[in-house]
């Protein structure tokens, strides 16, 4: 049986392995969360101008050089995500997922 100091050290474990796996994730997009935010707005108002993608990054693209980001190093980060053109940077790619922490607390029911 697990002491509750056990349970205790177990869980701390886990939770600063899983802060460190969310922060080697957010180190991968070489913009924040507010410019991350930005590009987002804009690929999608661009897509739906555009009346859909043409299964490029060319908005988002638009995007880095409008704001002097690197546009291979966003790409790379944005692949990490799951954003190759620019529907699956909008579909795929969410602030949350990216920098917020992986877990959050559960509340426990009252026993």
């Amino acid at each position: 049986m697990t002491t509750e100091d056990e349970k205790a050290r177990r869980k701390q474990l886990k939770d600063d392995y899983l802060r460190a796996e969310q922060a080697a994730n957010a180190a991968l997009m070489p913009i924040d969360r507010d410019q991350l935010e930005s590009l987002l707005d804009h690929v999608d108002a661009a897509l739906e101008e555009a009346g859909g993608c043409d299964d490029s990054p060319r908005f988002t693209d638009e995007w880095a050089e409008q704001h002097g980001v690197d546009v291979d190093r966003l790409h790379e980060g944005l692949l990490e995500w799951g954003g190759g053109c620019d529907c699956e940077v909008v579909a795929n790619v969410e602030p949350e997922l990216v920098f917020d922490p992986v877990r959050q607390p559960r509340e426990r029911p009252d026993r």
